[in-house]
């Protein structure tokens, strides 16, 4: 913890190396500017820090309103002001309202106190004596003269004659003089510089410097404080960032690092596990303890493609076409009773085939309907016998001039029942034969692409499995679920070229959550107070045929005593890693332990339960 005087160092320390390097906003005052006029530039600057210099012998800061009002605004803005400056007018309100003063834009920034003011008094009384021997012209200001004091010579930013002849500045302020013209009258007295002349003025100099620099009660270096600043500033800029980060390094190194993983093997003895159990597809009716596990699929489709070779030949010529009658013979009234309704039907699609094996497909459809009542058409008694008959325009099945069948060929009776007969030949049927793709050839490819990419499709559909999960092994599954051809089925295939099938198939398994099998084995163990399961191995179902029937659960299961993790963990924490080991192998089977940690630093176990890890493992 740092200790309240130290914080006030390290901000200071922090607000040094702000000023030297972060951006700061210089606000050079014209003297023309009024309180109202500085306060808008300063809400108006873009940096947190804000440098505000005002003209030689401004008075509008020498107001302890304006000064006030500065302050306020700034606080407001969230600004932090410095005032450059040297007049010891500015100085004072300065002080009274805590606005750091700094005498050059690179010198550093400090609250003004009594010693700060009387220091600028006393600059402000050489400055202005220096002036006075300047109007007098006795010698050139851009030689360097010096004040001849038994001896000694007094350097102050400049040099002056014993006689109060002509200085000359070596060191022009910073600000609005400085930075606006080259008549600049003001010397930048510097802490050592008013050191020295405090020295020296106590030897007896006739120049009074003494009275002007120090004051008349107080013989103490007022500048300390900044000499040490500026002697070790550079030092402090690249140790406090080191230091910063060195501290965090430190922190997590040794509070936020130290872990540790315990891995203790437990004696166990190996037990066989055999069980018969069912599966369904419904989550709903899964029962753990009656051995019925939801088994869910895991699918994955695979495409393949390629070229085959077609040596189908089917006749692509025209058509042949005529017309048959089918018809039938009945009586409508046999004796008393009348001859129940019937309909000859005839749709457009139905075939007609030939006793020779030829089909016709009929391209108009029909219906002919005795009612029981009415005579039909042709028929002259209700107990003579009447024909019931109707003409179907049909179409050959395929091309070819064997389908220009002559009159009264011979046919298949129609739905079994009623007869068939053409009066006239059937005409248009041409013979072109062309190479075609046959649904044969097309199934023939996929069945290849099958065999070939079977091996395959099991590895990746079992890869897929997660690792929480039991495959059913015995339920893999590869089918073809979809195939297609260009050409397709029955078109015709060029000569030169070979036609190019495209297929899907579709590889599937069952599989179980292997968290609710333990919990059956578990179950079905049914293990004393004193013994736990340490491992479940070689988890597998037999005899699995389909997802309705049941099939054999099998596995081997390590079973020892007990050992908490909790107990591992009191036994073992805050106690450094080389006593571990022997600590635990007093434990009841526990047969042996390893400690790891992830730094050569860390070497005790924390006593944060968080951030130790504990492996059981049951040892054969």
């Amino acid at each position: 913890m740092l200790k309240p005087q130290n914080f006030k160092r390290f901000k200071l320390i922090v607000f040094v190396i702000n000023w030297s390097y972060m951006n700061k906003e210089v606000i050079y005052l014209e003297a023309e500017d009024d309180i109202t006029d500085i306060l808008t530039k300063l809400q108006q600057a873009e940096q947190k820090l804000v440098a505000l210099v005002p003209p030689k012998k401004s008075s509008i800061l020498r107001s302890s309103v304006n000064m006030k009002l500065v302050a306020r605004v700034a606080k407001e803005c969230d600004k932090i002001v410095v005032i450059v400056t040297q007049d010891p007018a500015v100085v004072k309100m300065a002080m009274s309202t805590r606005i750091p003063v700094a005498k050059t834009l690179q010198s550093r920034p400090v609250i003004p106190t009594e010693a700060n003011v009387r220091a600028a008094e006393a600059a402000a009384d050489i400055v202005d004596e220096i002036d006075e021997t300047d109007l007098k012209g006795k010698k050139s200001r851009n030689k360097s003269e010096s004040i001849p004091a038994g001896g000694q010579e007094v350097e102050l930013g400049g040099e002056l004659k014993a006689d109060g002849a002509k200085a000359t500045s070596k060191a022009p302020l910073d600000g609005a003089d400085s930075a606006s013209n080259k008549n600049a009258n003001t010397i930048n007295l510097s802490d050592e510089d008013l050191e020295k002349a405090a020295g020296k003025s106590k030897k007896g100099e006739k120049s009074g410097l003494k009275s002007r620099l120090m004051g008349n009660k107080s013989t103490k270096n007022p500048s300390a404080p900044n000499n040490f600043f500026e002697k070790y500033r550079k030092w402090i800029m690249i140790g406090a960032p080191i230091g910063f980060v060195t501290i965090l390094l430190l922190v997590w190194a040794f509070v936020f690092a130290p872990s540790a993983t315990i891995t203790v093997a437990v004696s166990s003895t190996p037990e066989n596990f055999s069980e018969s159990v069912t599966f369904t597809t419904n989550p709903e009716e899964e029962n753990i303890e009656e051995g019925k596990f939801y088994a869910e699929q895991q699918t994955l489709e695979q495409k393949y493609s390629g070229e085959f070779e077609s040596n189908t030949k089917e006749n692509k010529g025209d058509k042949a076409s005529g017309a048959v009658t089918v018809s039938t013979t009945f009586t409508p009234k046999n004796g008393s009773e009348i001859t129940a309704p019937f309909s000859i039907v005839v749709n457009e699609g139905d075939v007609f085939t030939t006793d020779g094996g030829l089909r016709f497909v009929a391209t108009t459809s029909n219906t002919l309907t005795w009612d029981g009542d009415n005579l039909p058409s042709g028929c002259s008694s209700l107990t003579k016998a009447c024909r019931l008959a109707a003409t179907i325009t049909v179409e050959a099945e395929k091309g070819g001039e064997d389908y220009n069948v002559s009159a009264s060929e011979t046919w298949h009776t129609f739905q079994g029942m009623y007869t068939v007969s053409n009066s006239m030949a059937f005409s248009g049927g041409t013979t072109k034969m062309e190479k075609v793709v046959s649904q044969e050839e097309v199934d023939k490819f996929a069945d290849a692409q099958l065999a070939d990419h079977t091996t395959d499709g099991r590895e990746m559909v079992f890869a897929d499995v997660p690792k929480d999960m039991v495959a059913i092994e015995s339920s893999f599954k590869a089918e073809v679920t979809d195939k297609s051809s260009t050409p397709a089925v029955g078109e015709p295939v060029g000569e030169s070229t070979k036609p190019k099938a495209d297929i899907k198939v579709t590889y599937s398994v069952y599989m179980v959550e292997r968290s609710k099998v333990e919990e059956y084995i578990k179950h079905k163990l049914s293990l004393g107070d004193d013994r736990k399961v340490y491992a479940y191995d070689e988890i597998y179902f037999e005899r699995f045929s389909s997802i309705d029937e049941p099939a054999r659960l099998k596995a081997v299961v390590s079973i020892g005593p007990i050992v908490t993790e909790d107990l591992i963990f009191e036994k073992t924490k805050g106690r450094k890693t080389g006593e571990v080991q022997s600590e635990l192998r007093l434990i009841t089977g526990v047969s042996s332990a390893e400690v790891r940690t992830p730094f050569f630093w860390v070497n005790k176990i924390p006593n944060d339960r968080s951030k130790v890890t504990i492996i059981l493992e049951g040892e054969e």
